[in-house]
Formats: C-alpha cells, sequence, structure tokens
C-alpha cells in the first residue's frame, strides 16, 4: 500500500478514537461537505457550504472525510494549454465548536478549524472509472489520450510553462479557521434555520506542490436548511476574497462567488439511512480563455448517510461534473463525522 494511503488510514483512525468519548446523537442531515476539486481551483480554499444550523452551545463535531479525486482534462485554446491527469487525496480534518458564552451580545456562535493533508499522484483508478463511464453511457474520450495511472499536471501560457508536475506531492494544505452565527432558527424542531458564515484560510500549503496558494483569503456565506416531513433542504452562497498567490497570481480573480443546493430524503422503512442529491457551482477563479480555468462551475454529488450507530454518521458521495472540463471527471467523497458535548 502506498505511504500516502496508508498514512490517511492511520489517521482516520486516530481520529475517530478522539472523537468517542460523550458522543451525543450524530447529525445525518447535514450536507456533502464538498467543493470543486480542480487541482488549480482547490488551492485557493473555496469553502463547502455547510447548514444553516449551528452547533448548539458546549456541543463538538470532530469530522474526518477524504475525497479521492481523478482528473483526465487536457484543452489548447490559443496561446494557453492545460492538462490535468492524475489523482489527488485530500484528508480533511473538521473540527467546529458551539460556544457557551455570548459573543457581541450574540448568542448561538460556532468556531470551527479544518487541516487538510493532499496528495497527488498517478493513482489506480483509471481502469475502474473508464468502465464507470462505459456502464452509464459516459465519455471516456479526454481519458483514452493518456496512460492509465500517469500524473501530468501541466499550464502553459505564452510558450512559457506555469507549472508543471510529474512526481508525488504531499503535503499539509491551508488550514482553514471558521465562525458561524445562528441568524434565526426555531430550536424546538430546527425545521427553517439560517446562519451567517465566515471563514480565513491560512497560507500553510505549498503553491509548487498545489496544496495551497501561498496567500490569506477570506469568505463569508449565508445558508438556510429547512426540513418538511422526510425531506431536508439545504442551499446558500457567498464569496470569497482571494489576497495574493504563489501559483497564476496575474491571473487569478479577486472576487468568487460560490453557491450550493441540496436536498435529503429519509425513507420511513429505513431510519438509519439517509439519500442526498447537491448541486454545488462557484465562479471562474482565473482570466483564461481555457474553459477549464475561465469559466464558471457547476457538479452534482449525488450518495447517502448512513448512521451506523447513534455515535457516527458515515458518508458516502460520487461527484461528477456537469460543466464539463471545469471540474474533475468523478470524486469520491466519505467522511466520518461524531458529535460529542462536554
Amino acid at each position: 500500500m502506498p505511504s500516502t494511503q496508508a498514512f490517511f488510514i492511520r489517521t482516520i483512525s486516530i481520529a475517530a478514537l478522539i472523537a468517542i468519548p460523550q458522543i451525543a446523537q450524530a447529525d445525518v442531515t447535514s450536507p456533502f461537505y464538498n467543493v470543486n476539486q480542480n487541482p488549480l481551483t482547490q488551492l485557493q480554499g473555496l469553502p463547502p457550504l455547510e447548514k444553516g444550523i449551528v452547533m448548539e452551545s458546549g456541543m463538538t463535531s470532530a469530522n474526518v472525510m477524504l475525497d479521492i479525486t481523478s482528473a483526465s482534462i487536457s484543452e489548447v485554446v490559443q496561446q494557453e494549454q492545460i492538462i490535468l491527469d492524475g489523482e489527488t487525496y485530500r484528508l480533511n480534518l473538521m473540527f467546529r465548536h458551539g460556544l457557551k458564552q455570548s459573543v457581541f451580545g450574540m448568542k448561538g456562535v460556532e468556531v470551527g478549524i479544518d487541516i487538510p493533508f493532499i496528495s497527488h499522484r498517478g493513482g489506480t483508478l483509471d481502469g475502474f472509472i473508464r468502465n464507470w463511464h462505459n456502464i452509464f453511457g459516459l465519455s471516456n474520450s479526454e481519458r483514452d489520450q493518456f496512460q492509465d495511472d500517469q500524473l501530468l499536471y501541466q499550464y502553459r501560457r505564452n510558450g512559457v510553462t506555469a507549472f508543471r508536475m510529474l512526481n508525488t506531492s504531499s503535503s499539509i494544505g491551508d488550514i482553514r479557521l471558521s465562525a458561524a452565527w445562528q441568524l434565526a432558527c426555531r430550536r424546538s424542531d430546527e425545521t427553517d434555520c439560517s446562519a451567517l458564515r465566515a471563514s480565513l484560510k491560512l497560507p500553510t500549503g505549498k503553491a509548487e506542490k498545489l496544496s495551497g496558494s501561498g496567500g490569506f483569503n477570506f469568505s463569508l456565506a449565508h445558508t438556510t436548511s429547512r426540513t418538511y416531513q422526510r425531506y431536508t433542504f439545504h442551499y446558500g452562497g457567498g464569496l470569497q476574497i482571494n489576497g495574493r498567490s504563489d501559483l497564476l497570481d496575474e491571473q487569478q480573480k479577486n472576487v468568487v462567488g460560490f453557491a450550493s443546493a441540496g436536498v435529503n430524503y429519509q425513507p420511513e422503512r429505513l431510519p438509519w439511512m439517509v439519500f442526498k442529491a447537491q448541486l454545488d457551482g462557484n465562479s471562474a477563479m482565473y482570466d483564461s480563455a481555457l474553459k477549464n480555468l475561465g469559466s464558471d462551475s457547476v457538479q452534482i454529488n449525488v450518495g447517502g448517510s448512513i448512521l451506523l450507530s447513534a455515535k457516527t454518521v458515515l458518508d458516502i458521495g460520487v461527484v461528477e461534473d456537469i460543466v464539463t472540463s471545469t471540474v474533475p471527471d468523478v470524486v469520491f467523497h466519505f467522511a466520518l463525522r461524531m458529535q460529542y458535548k462536554q
């Protein structure tokens, strides 16, 4: 087993053991915590939208999330060329805590931190994904251009290679600090809630390893969660202000918009399972003639959550591109989520 994959498995196991004491009822209806995993977009740290309900006072959540991304994109327009052929493993340790004391006279305040670890590699999924696409009648036209299980991330502009990655690269990503304020919520049943969420991305990753931008980014978003009988709807949007970047700084946009909308359904006969479908999108991250860098993106995430016990929820999702070439071909999303009260 590759050392990076072994490290991911050990980290998941340790985080799960840490989170087990004093665990409360786990939340099975949260939206998928996922965003555009395009290698040159994800280093800017766009925040996935969370639900409109902040953590209750004294409540803490500990989450371990793994996104396995397979990209196979080749595009040439005018004087620009991009090749993205490889796999990215993104392991994110996510913690949220509901404060017991009011902040600036406001109650219902949540603080959090995301600590990502990112590995880019050739991988082993090309054959599996090609068969997956064949079964569902999806195109493999770009994937068939490349050798299986290779790593080649490259961007050229005006005859100059701005970035090239051929070898496996692993490092910590950009850590994100977050805060949320409950704007409105019927706490008795939590059927109609909205929250204001802010985050600050720190330059802890490395641009040359595609694990961070090298600068600070700030985001502000509004999210809403509404429940009707067995259906829960999550939707919202926000803006991110990008600081300087160590990669493609002269092309990156100063402000980027992002949005998400999803629906959950909990079957009456399967109370331990929730089915989910979710759309995530963002405006273009860069000024570029290439669709991959200079176009708005939309992806769909389908799957569900399994209540393993009152202590643990497992999310499983598969992400496919809707606007082709703007997001990777396939992303497999896994999350182990736990909550406990002090």
